[in-house]
């Protein structure tokens, strides 16, 4: 059957601009043309060929007359700088600006809601050649976020082909090619990037799921990956975005099901937790849904139900009852939890939402994957939505900053992750604990992951988006009609980050002089450590380090000495 694609005509104050090969979107609430361009074009003098449709007469840019085709000097781009344009259009004047960005701009047009509905996405990069729109079928998506006084959406994206309607990949920012993309809106967000960085640091240091060594298994990616932009919605500027991947089958290299003479076999398999419940949280289950892709919380991702009609629930459900019966049985936790999950995957899982506070990602905003359940029914587990962590609040209009204090304890929130109280049997403790040493050398050194954010920061203040931002949503109700002050929030996630770090050093991962063996106690078993390494043994270097107990750059018996001198002190 063909479709016809439903066209919506965008009425605006004038038609779209052509400079120098890059489409110059419009934005009628500020009465601007929004033109992506790349980064080394700002902080210099940009000549451009300019071209516009007939419609437009007289144009005039800060002064200067043009016509379509002419080259136009635009002189010191900046972001946030803007070219004065006054023109002819059908028989009125109209007067608007000319500003320039180097994010990607993303112009969505059509009627939305909770349903797909056909409309067009244009995705305008700053380095590529002029965009066209694209045919695409686009609904709201989101739990808390998408309600009816909701006004910053996020969108669920599925390209199509115009012509009948089937599937059409696309690649944007040389990520995957798919038909299926997401924009997050981050509107719980005071500083719209925590989701986007947080992923992003995921991604860099995260350990690959267990399957990812097979040979045949290639570019398992176990997040999402995306790029912040700027989106206009009917010609009406939406704000700063994050266009991602979604995380599904193809990311995480599952095997597809395969279809039998009597229904199917199952292979991989993808559910993700939704909404709090004592099922998602493992501490109280409730009994299996006859034929539902729903599980008190729980939902299928993959397959499709709607393909298959089938939602086999085994994996998952032997999972959650065997974390359920461990808590109270310090043997299985021991003996089987690497049966039933992805442990290096779960550990840093567990270490990304301490360091983070994600109050939002302990038990709910979860996927579980299993690569094939014919193989093996490990699950291994994959952060999604990540903008409540690194101190935001649930809600804008909540006020209760103990919550979100980056020296709360952990006692009070991270109950409900599968096996956390792991962290209590030694041999877990310590692996945990030189994990989180190892990543603190590196990517979670306080001054690293501050200038994760102060880097994209500085580049939206920069490029104008963060004042663009600012001015399109202060004092909106989906920020409790709150300033949106970008600058001063990033002051906060700093010092934030600062805190939580040294927290973390100094409580849960504290690592006491002359605990060499790190199992938390000083005693003859750290000496006999030292030992071991004096006459050869190896180790691994954090152990080497905690191994120099005087600090002189060597281990020897000095250290020795040092020790015994501690442990004698304790009596």
């Amino acid at each position: 059957m063909v479709m016809t694609l439903v066209m919506v005509t965008v009425s605006s104050w004038a038609q779209t601009l052509n400079i120098g090969g890059h489409r110059a979107a419009i934005d009628n609430l500020n009465h601007i043309w929004l033109c992506s361009v790349p980064q080394s074009i700002f902080g210099t003098d940009y000549e451009a060929v300019v071209t516009f449709g007939d419609e437009l007469t007289d144009v005039v840019i800060d002064g200067v007359a043009v016509a379509s085709g002419d080259t136009f000097r635009f002189e010191g781009i900046s972001g946030g700088k803007q070219y004065m344009v006054t023109a002819q259009m059908g028989g009125e004047t109209i007067t608007g600006g000319i500003t320039f960005t180097w994010l990607p701009v993303v112009e969505l047009n059509g009627d939305f809601n909770d349903t797909y509905q056909v409309g067009t996405v244009t995705v305008s990069e700053p380095d590529s050649a002029y965009a066209e729109p694209l045919s695409a079928r686009l609904k709201w998506r989101g739990q808390a976020t998408n309600t009816e006084s909701s006004h910053k959406r996020n969108y669920r994206i599925k390209f199509i082909n115009e012509e009948d309607g089937s599937k059409a990949n696309h690649r944007f920012f040389g990520l995957r090619n798919d038909n299926n993309w997401i924009l997050d809106a981050g509107q719980r967000d005071f500083l719209r990037l925590r989701n986007r960085i947080s992923t992003d640091l995921w991604l860099d240091y995260a350990r690959q799921p267990w399957y990812a060594e097979a040979d045949s298994i290639k570019n398992v990616r176990n997040g999402s990956r995306g790029q912040v932009v700027e989106v206009l919605l009917n010609g009406e500027y939406q704000g700063i975005y994050n266009m991602c991947e979604p995380i599904d089958r193809k990311q995480l290299k599952l095997e597809r099901y395969a279809e039998t003479e009597d229904g199917y076999d199952m292979h991989g398999m993808l559910w993700t937790s939704f909404k709090w419940t004592r099922t998602v949280t493992m501490s109280r289950p409730e009994p299996l849904p006859a034929d539902s892709p729903i599980w008190d919380g729980f939902e299928l991702k993959y397959p499709d139900y709607d393909e298959t009609h089938m939602a086999d629930w085994t994996v998952l459900h032997n999972a959650v009852w065997f974390s359920n019966r461990a808590d109270l049985d310090f043997e299985a936790r021991v003996d089987s939890m690497a049966y039933y999950y992805d442990i290096p995957v779960l550990q840093d899982y567990h270490i990304f939402i301490l360091l983070l506070q994600a109050l939002d990602n302990e038990s709910k905003n979860i996927y579980y994957a299993c690569h094939d359940v014919q193989e093996h029914p490990r699950l291994t587990m994959v952060p999604w939505d990540l903008d409540i962590c690194l101190g935001q609040n649930y809600a804008p209009g909540v006020d209760q900053p103990n919550i979100v204090s980056p020296e709360r304890p952990t006692g009070g929130w991270i109950m409900n992750l599968p096996m956390c109280d792991m962290f209590e049997i030694e041999e877990y403790r310590h692996s945990m604990t030189e994990r989180y040493w190892e990543l603190r050398q590196t990517v979670f050194d306080p001054d690293s992951l501050v200038n994760r954010f102060r880097t994209v920061m500085d580049g939206l203040e920069a490029c104008g988006a963060a004042s663009r931002e600012e001015a399109r949503w202060s004092h909106d109700s989906d920020i409790a009609n709150k300033t949106l002050d970008l600058s001063n929030e990033m002051d906060y996630v700093e010092d934030w980050i600062r805190r939580r770090v040294a927290y973390l050093d100094t409580h849960l991962f504290a690592v006491v002089a002359g605990d060499v063996n790190a199992d938390g106690e000083v005693n003859i078993a750290d000496v006999n450590t030292i030992i071991d390494i004096i006459l050869g043994v190896e180790y691994d270097e954090y152990t080497m380090e905690r191994a120099d107990v005087n600090s002189d750059g060597e281990v020897n018996i000095a250290d020795v000495n040092a020790l015994i001198d501690i442990i004698l002190k304790q009596s």
